[in-house]
């Protein structure tokens, strides 16, 4: 989970940056629009760090509910399949214990 913030805290000035010169430029020729580099030293200069990592809190609450989530369906899964191989090996002891009768 850690790791997870960490990694959003790094890339997320870049995604940011992606997603602003998609929605700003769209379609426009490539010399036309600036690069990625350029648009968060645009985002340094006018915004500083927190315009670097405007929006990151919706981001890291949505990366920390998707890892609950997977950690939740990972138990779960884990439960069932312990399950299935605790009822198979119940099985195959009760069947060795109705042949010995």
């Amino acid at each position: 989970m850690v790791a997870r913030v960490i990694a959003t805290m790094l890339t997320y000035p870049y995604l940011r940056a992606k997603v602003m010169l998609q929605s700003t430029y769209g379609n426009a020729k490539a010399h036309e629009k600036p690069t990625i580099p350029q648009m968060i030293a645009e985002q340094l200069s006018t915004g500083g760090v927190w315009g670097l990592y405007q929006g990151i809190g919706p981001e890291l609450t949505r990366g920390v509910f998707s890892a609950a989530l997977m950690m939740m369906v990972k138990e779960k899964i884990g439960v069932i399949v312990k399950a299935m191989i605790d009822g198979n090996n119940n099985s195959g002891r009760i069947q060795a214990h109705q042949q010995k009768r």
